[in-house]
């Protein structure tokens, strides 16, 4: 096993992967599920893409000519950086658009006031990537730091749409996604209705990688016993994430 652990590490740090102490296992996962594929076309769904610098970035970055990608992310900043950092790839696209139940939705994120309370103590908490349909999980991360949830959060109205529809919306050729590889979510804790909203009957992605941290125990449960029922294991493997593999 430790000859393995070391040949797997090898093979990572060859890839770029670096040796500090700080745990990469988000990275490396996600990395060598999809280098394991060996695939000439890598279809590739994330939904709340933010910035694009993330655990992903690396491997679009390494098998760009391999991968058809769509990301997904409502906030017009953090968007408009995503669109910048994958710019020169042919064959990316770009949704500013969120997924799940439709209808009109209150989208919350942290404003301006947090910004400049960040640079008063050189500090910053969280990122643009902290943001949700679901104001709790954002108050409760500011009152962790004695904040006023609401001096620090704001919030807009948005349309929200299923992942089929939200394609539909935008003239992409949805045929083009059906037996995807992975579908990536981040949703801060609304990461459950994203699922149940993605459409996957339709894509039936290979892999389902998903936030769990803030999802409430029963809300995990329900979620796991419906990735069950469409055919997927799911194993928590860190402490804030779940991958749902579906059988062959």
């Amino acid at each position: 096993m430790k000859l393995i652990k070391s040949l797997i590490k090898n093979i990572l740090f060859k890839f770029g992967f670096n040796r500090e102490k700080v745990s990469t296992l988000k990275y490396e996962v996600i990395y060598l599920l999809l280098f394991g594929l060996q695939s000439k076309n890598i279809k590739i769904i994330q939904i709340g893409a933010n910035d694009g610098n993330d655990h992903l970035s690396k491997f679009n970055n390494d098998f760009s000519d391999k991968v058809l990608y769509v990301g997904i992310e409502p906030q017009q900043k953090p968007f408009n950086k995503l669109v910048k950092n994958y710019q020169r790839f042919k064959n990316f696209d770009f949704i500013q658009g969120c997924v799940g139940k439709k209808g009109k939705q209150d989208f919350y994120y942290l404003n301006s006031n947090y910004e400049e309370y960040c640079k008063k103590i050189n500090k910053v908490h969280f990122n643009d990537g902290i943001s949700s349909l679901i104001k709790e999980n954002l108050s409760r991360r500011l009152i962790k730091y004695n904040l006023n949830p609401d001096i620090y959060i704001s919030k807009f109205s948005l349309d929200v749409l299923p992942l089929f529809d939200l394609l539909k919306s935008k003239n992409l050729e949805v045929n083009n996604y059906n037996n995807i590889d992975l579908l990536q979510v981040d949703a801060e804790g609304y990461d459950d209705e994203v699922i149940y909203n993605s459409n996957i009957d339709f894509f039936k992605p290979k892999y389902i990688n998903f936030e769990h941290k803030n999802l409430s125990k029963d809300k995990l449960e329900n979620l796991i016993k419906f990735l069950n029922n469409k055919s997927y294991e799911c194993l928590i493997y860190k402490h804030n994430d779940c991958l749902a593999v579906r059988k062959v």
